[in-house]
């Protein structure tokens, strides 16, 4: 059982202090209170109705058997482009608990229809009338600086800042839409962040590209491959041509100031975006009819009106696409007073877009905060390595974990003094480097866009790797260095995400068994596989296997 006097986040008057742009903090009254403590592996429905009492309020209801547990998602249940630490938790577990977590794609709005519409907890979080958007907070400023749709946090009772979080990838299932016949469809945007736009187009002509995939089922019910139905032009982005006419989809105008939601210990946080200003400081302005219309993709979960004129079928039949489903976004909130941008990836995790984050992985992450406050989202269909063009087929999926806490003072070798999030599956372990380990360092954390280096990700990835493999594997340093160049593999994660990635993966077989020397080792690579595959499996199942 956890303690009964411990704090969970900074107090009010700490948090008062910080100011970030045009962001404050305040202390303020408690407006009302919790007359009984809400039991672990409970949801919370409408946490802003019945603020928390108490961590350890929280956490008295602890269970002799692990429980299993779901958190839907829905409007009151997601955060929408950040992660934070004073954030109230919208459910609360105990160590060893199994949860399930619906997770909703930030990219729906680009076929509403498809994607969305006939789903009432993603529709719920893709409202956006007159008066406002049901999630109206998007990004760590409220002005889409930061994309994902997030369910969680989850407070995971005792653990502590030192203790490490173990994340078992149980099972991952396309959501069906009941309103499109149960069918299950995705997309991917060639945005203006993919590693394209630094390459260049044949033609010199810029664009961003929607590309809506739809999974198709095989006859046991499994989803087993995507296939692309069409794709479209965002928006007038690099257009000179027609159809001129088409300027980009319209919305209703955003906030302009408003308070986080769900927010703990009696604490508001305010945004001001009166200039209305959005991500690169593209401004996008509130017309006389309270609308606003968006050339390119800048602000998160707007919806596209179709036809818009750029629909293009021919795609159709050109070429399929193994599923290989896995969390792009998935960490622990950190350390930190304000809002953290949910698209750079940092030591607790968050949108590491790594394919093999799949079924039958494991995630450790360390943690900064008590309770951890993971939080997941950014689910997708299939990724390649380098997440190329920005995005992946970003679709709603149910995930289901195991969430384990390890305490800082029993931590296994492998888990000690872990600063980046790991990954472990039946045959790997992988490590993650980013162009700098902890960005948030910087004095100002946004910096990080304009820093970002592959060579900087591959020092860091090789000094966690060399680390990792001293004090896991009881290696020298020289005897490290020649173990990570004859049997570990270093790739690109992502060049998309701000602060890049490149991991290392390291091969079990190379450290266990060491005397024996008959059986060969037999990698199977299948795209996006989290485990490793019977080599006699059929193909289109092999890709069915996470």
């Amino acid at each position: 059982m956890p303690t009964t006097n411990r704090k969970m986040f900074p107090t009010a008057l700490q948090m008062a202090a910080v100011t970030l742009a045009c962001i404050c903090y305040v202390a303020q009254a408690q407006t009302s209170t919790v007359t009984a403590p809400r039991a672990v592996g409970t949801n919370y429905t409408d946490p802003l109705s019945a603020p928390l009492q108490s961590p350890p309020g929280m956490c008295t209801a602890a269970k002799s058997t692990p429980a299993t547990v779901t958190l839907q998602a829905n409007s009151s249940t997601v955060h929408w482009g950040y992660y934070y630490a004073g954030a109230t938790p919208n459910l609360v577990i105990n160590s060893g608990d199994t949860v399930n977590v619906e997770m909703c794609t930030q990219h729906g709005g680009d076929d509403y229809d498809k994607i969305v519409k006939g789903d009432p907890g993603i529709e719920s979080i893709y409202n956006w009338t007159s008066a406002g958007p049901s999630v109206g907070w998007r990004g760590a400023t409220g002005k889409g600086d930061g994309v994902h749709v997030l369910t969680g946090p989850i407070y995971v009772c005792d653990a502590e800042p030192g203790d490490v979080i173990q994340v078992d990838i149980l099972d991952l299932e396309p959501r069906p839409n009941p309103g499109n016949d149960n069918r299950t469809y995705g997309s991917n945007a060639a945005a203006s962040w993919g590693y394209h736009f630094r390459a260049g187009f044949l033609d010199g002509m810029k664009r961003e590209i929607v590309t809506i995939y739809e999974l198709i089922q095989a006859a046991n019910g499994k989803s087993y491959v995507a296939i692309p139905d069409y794709q479209f032009k965002y928006g007038s982005f690099g257009l000179a041509q027609p159809p001129a006419s088409y300027i980009g989809p319209l919305s209703n105008c955003t906030d302009f100031a408003g308070p986080l939601p769900e927010l703990a210990q009696n604490l508001v946080y305010n945004f001001n975006n009166s200039g209305q200003t959005f991500r690169s400081m593209i401004q996008v302005p509130c017309t006389a009819d309270s609308t606003q219309q968006w050339e390119g993709l800048y602000y998160p979960g707007v919806i596209t009106q179709h036809p818009t004129g750029t629909e293009d079928y021919s795609i159709r039949g050109k070429f399929k696409v193994p599923i290989n489903f896995h969390v792009g976004s998935m960490g622990l909130a950190q350390a930190t007073n304000v809002t953290i941008d949910s698209v750079v990836p940092m030591m607790g995790g968050g949108n590491v877009d790594d394919r093999r984050m799949g079924i039958g992985a494991t995630m450790y992450y360390p943690v900064a905060v008590e309770g951890g406050l993971i939080s997941m989202g950014d689910a997708h269909t299939a990724q390649g390595d380098s997440e190329f063009d920005g995005t992946a087929i970003e679709t709603n999926i149910n995930g289901k974990f195991k969430i384990t806490v390890h305490k800082k003072t029993s931590l296994e070798p492998m888990l000690q003094n872990l600063d980046f999030p790991l990954l472990e599956n039946a045959n790997e372990y992988v490590v993650h480097g980013y162009t700098l380990k902890d960005y948030l360092t910087l004095p100002d954390p946004s910096q990080i866009y304009k820093m970002s280096s592959l060579d900087m990700a591959f020092t860091t990835a090789y000094n966690s790797t060399r680390d990792f493999a001293m004090r896991t594997f009881n290696l020298t340093e020289d005897q490290a260095i020649t173990a990570i160049t004859t049997v570990m593999d270093f790739g690109v994660t992502q060049v998309v995400d701000g602060n890049w990635g490149v991991h290392v993966v390291i091969p079990k077989w190379a450290f266990t068994n060491i005397n024996d020397t008959t059986t060969p080792y037999a990698p199977v690579t299948i795209s996006g596989t989290s485990t490793l595959l019977n080599a006699t499996t059929p193909m289109i199942q092999t890709a069915t296997a996470g």
